[in-house]
């Protein structure tokens, strides 16, 4: 899986530059321009110094002004004019040197072409160069000669450039280009064949000087921006709520240490420790690991550990490796008082199942070596790393979990942040931003927490930003119902059971579900699965890899839980969704996060008879 992010501020810059439309393009322009690159000379000359057949590269520059006429959106016109330096050293067999010195005057009538809407150009046109001089030095003496007859440089030009907006009317353009040449630099047959072609890189500024004759200066609008969503009301029911939170076999460790990561939580020891008090977040859980892990071993007796230590597979060693299963199997022995016999050490200097350590994105190559920096653990009895069951009366339940709005967009520029408020009676519960245009449909996953135990209205506000500062937004609320117990009892409303799997579920790009993840959807969802329930079952991603291929990731996910459970319960309602990382359940900064994104939510709603 490969991407090109669109975090921060200089993609937001390419993409304003590749789409804003340049006054280059738009207005008669005049402006300066520089240019430095290689001059590649081809002779074979016979002279009496010697025979130079050698090809050579010097160093070239040039510096002078253009104009460039719009035509239509898609063509323009252009005239340039300067100085250019096209000498080099020639060698010979005998290898003898003869330094040159040649000069012209560059008129390079051209077409641009232009690419897309924004600012990529193609300039091609023919050069002309008049000669203001040419001489050469030989190898040992200290005098110019002048070399007869320079001719007419005549040459094909062509290249790239990149129009960059500065301001209404101002327009830097960097530009690489190559010339190359039909004619020779001298016309006397003694200094005949001997070509010149340019490779260089050039920057030009222009300044706009009119609009196009015959065509409007087009109206600067703010972008407009409205929501629509297809939820007709929020609904917020207080019920009892059991939740299973995952382990990870894995412990994190800091490049190129053989310590864990800095968000791990460690305990003093078994006194201070008790897992009737553990958060309900599978993250602040899974911080907490080593201490959940020393709890289960004390508690299974005869079960024994394999702690195997791996790196990222490229300047750390096979040693370090074994020092970071070292460490963690010393905490268990010193902290747990687990039997050191009972831990054993193993060594690989890459994980057997990795992550995007080899993806051409360096910031998924970053995620995926901080992961592959662990130790992994495997237990001869599977019930010391299942997940961690917790249960509490009168909890919130929403309903729906994730809310999506449609975006209806426009804009003339390129939009480059946006901002998601969600709001009680004006206390904001949350907010989401971005960079770039937002997504379609743009979701929201509602956390119970957050939302106040009444039936005040919810109300969301996005606002956009272009390119050019101006801003919209599009607000608007949905009512919230709220179904707590005591009105449950007292209206005979029924009630029901949820019953929440936060599962780790499936390895690094992968939908198979392994042995282990069969056996504990055997033993701890199918056993929660009535007749009458309703199955709901959420696949989700890490923010590694193309979008798109993420979506269709979550999704098979989700289809492979229900066809497992399906086949054992057929009578129940199900429902699937996959998010990708549309929806990012935890910090993806952290490697324990990205690791419980890649998940699937089973959410099970068995409702009761009446009182």
């Amino acid at each position: 899986m490969t991407r090109l992010r669109s975090v921060g501020p200089l993609l937001v810059f390419a993409s304003v530059a590749l789409s804003a439309q340049p006054a280059l393009r738009q207005q008669i322009s005049l402006g300066l321009w520089g240019a430095v690159g290689g001059n590649l000379h081809a002779p074979d000359l016979q002279l009496a110094l010697g025979r130079y057949d050698r090809s050579s590269v010097g160093f070239g520059w040039g510096i002078g002004g253009a104009v460039a006429v719009p035509v239509n959106t898609s063509l323009g016109v252009g005239f340039r004019v300067g100085y250019e330096a096209l000498g080099a050293t020639l060698r010979s067999a005998a290898d003898s040197t003869l330094r040159t010195a040649v000069g012209a005057v560059e008129l390079f009538p051209h077409v641009s072409i232009w690419l897309g809407k924004g600012g990529l150009y193609l300039p091609l046109g023919v050069e002309v160069g008049i000669g203001t001089g040419a001489s050469f030095q030989p190898q040992g003496q200290t005098t110019w000669q002048d070399i007869p007859e320079q001719a007419l440089r005549i040459a094909l030009g062509g290249g790239m450039g990149w129009a960059i907006p500065l301001g209404r009317s101002t327009t830097l353009a960097p530009e690489i280009g190559i010339r190359v040449p039909l004619t020779d630099v001298s016309g006397d047959a003694q200094w005949k064949p001997w070509k010149v072609t340019q490779t260089r890189v050039a920057v030009a500024l222009y300044f706009g000087s009119s609009k196009k004759p015959g065509e409007p200066v087009p109206e600067e609008k703010s972008p407009t921006v409205a929501l629509s969503t297809d939820v007709a009301r929020l609904q917020v029911e207080e019920v009892r709520l059991t939740e299973y939170f995952p382990l990870l076999p894995y412990v994190f460790f800091e490049e190129g240490k053989a310590t864990p990561i800095a968000e791990y939580t460690l305990q003093a020891g078994k006194a201070q420790f008790s897992l009737e008090r553990m958060p309900a977040d599978a993250l602040h859980i899974n911080r907490m690991l080593l201490d959940v892990v020393g709890k289960r071993l004390d508690e299974y007796p005869l079960a024994r550990l394999t702690v195997t230590g791996t790196t990222d597979g490229r300047r750390e060693s096979i040693e370090l490796a074994r020092q970071r299963a070292e460490w963690v199997k010393q905490y268990l022995v010193t902290s747990w008082g687990i039997s050191p016999e009972r831990i054993t050490v193993q060594a690989q200097r890459y994980p057997s199942k990795p992550s995007a350590s080899h993806s051409t994105v360096p910031e998924d190559r970053r995620d995926g070596d901080a992961e592959n920096r662990r130790v992994e653990l495997n237990v001869t009895i599977p019930d010391v790393l299942d997940p961690i069951p917790l249960t509490a009366e009168n909890q919130r339940f929403v309903r729906p979990e994730i809310l999506a709005w449609d975006l209806q967009l426009e804009s003339a520029d390129p939009i480059v942040s946006w901002e998601l408020t969600l709001s009680q009676a004006g206390e904001i519960i949350d907010v989401l931003r971005g960079q770039g245009q937002p997504e379609s449909p743009l979701r929201w996953r509602a956390a119970a927490a957050k939302l106040r135990a009444s039936e005040l209205p919810l109300e969301y506000a996005l606002r956009v930003t272009d390119a050019k500062g101006r801003t919209a937004q599009a607000i608007g609320s949905l009512p919230v119902e709220y179904i707590s117990s005591f009105r449950k009892r007292s209206e005979r409303l029924p009630d029901r059971t949820v019953t929440r799997f936060s599962l780790i579920l499936f390895d690094f790009d992968s939908d198979v579900l392994t042995p282990e993840n069969q056996r504990v959807l055997e033993q701890l969802v199918v056993p929660a699965v009535q007749a009458n329930s309703t199955v709901r079952i959420v696949g989700y991603t890490d923010r590694i890899g193309e979008r798109d291929y993420n979506q269709g990731l979550s999704l098979r996910r989700a289809r492979r839980v229900r066809d497992f459970l399906a086949a054992r319960i057929p009578a129940a309602r199900y429902e699937i969704a996959g998010y990708g990382e549309s929806i990012l359940l935890f910090e993806n900064a952290s490697p324990i996060g990205r690791q419980l994104c890649r998940t699937v939510q089973i959410t099970i709603e068995t409702p009761h008879a009446s009182p």
